[in-house]
């Protein structure tokens, strides 16, 4: 058994399966996401329905999942469709409520709704605490904070996403690569920027550190 993460996949559903195919995933492996499946790219939706039919895929909530859930859910308000809308929310919005059933958006929203913002995982006796924007114990900064290249926190092990790993390398015009800083990695490498050619899917195995693009 293998333990797999990945973040930011932004609806990029074709890198997404390659990923799948290039680590041979299989049912005995576990796969974190650190949020952001969804907009920018066309099939965020599709790519949340995958995940939530799988028992062994696991999302951590991302900014973009929680915009969703503010322009969606029961507890919506108006500011968060203006920023939705603006970060790329469009595509997902026009596919959950134009293409899906009332059941396929329910189902999508209430597993959305019930994620953590942040998980800690045990691999091989180290605990990675996984969260898609910055390490914070509030929950703002969990989704929304970003992670600087001098960031410093110790001994920790930090899994991050959200920031596009060229900010922190100041690498722009090569293929993104996983950034390992003091204390945290940070594996957004690109997807859902469509035009960019050095946009990446990375992924991370825990049990050896193997990294892994498409």
């Amino acid at each position: 058994m293998s333990t797999y993460v990945m973040a930011d996949i932004h609806g990029e559903i074709d890198r997404f399966h390659a990923m799948l195919d290039l680590i041979n995933f299989s049912a005995d492996d576990q796969l974190y996401i650190i949020g952001d499946v969804i907009d920018r790219g066309a099939e965020g939706v599709e790519i949340l329905l995958e995940i939530i039919d799988k028992g062994n895929i696991h999302l951590i909530l991302g900014n973009h999942e929680d915009m969703m859930l503010g322009t969606l859910s029961k507890d919506s308000f108006p500011e968060a469709r203006r920023m939705w809308t603006a970060n790329g929310g469009s595509k997902t919005r026009r596919d959950l409520l134009y293409r899906r059933t009332t059941a396929e958006r329910g189902k999508i929203l209430r597993y959305c709704h019930k994620r953590p913002a942040m998980e800690t995982v045990e691999v091989n006796g180290t605990m990675w605490t996984l969260v898609h924007g910055r390490p914070s114990t509030k929950f703002l900064d969990m989704i929304w904070g970003r992670v600087e290249a001098d960031d410093d926190f110790g001994d920790a092990h930090y899994i991050v996403g959200h920031t596009p790993t060229c900010y922190l390398t100041k690498r722009f015009k090569e293929p993104y690569h996983i950034f390992h800083g003091k204390g945290f990695l940070c594996i957004d490498c690109g997807c859902g920027n469509l035009t960019n050619p050095y946009r990446r899917l990375a992924c991370l195995r825990l049990e050896d550190m193997a990294e892994y693009y498409v």
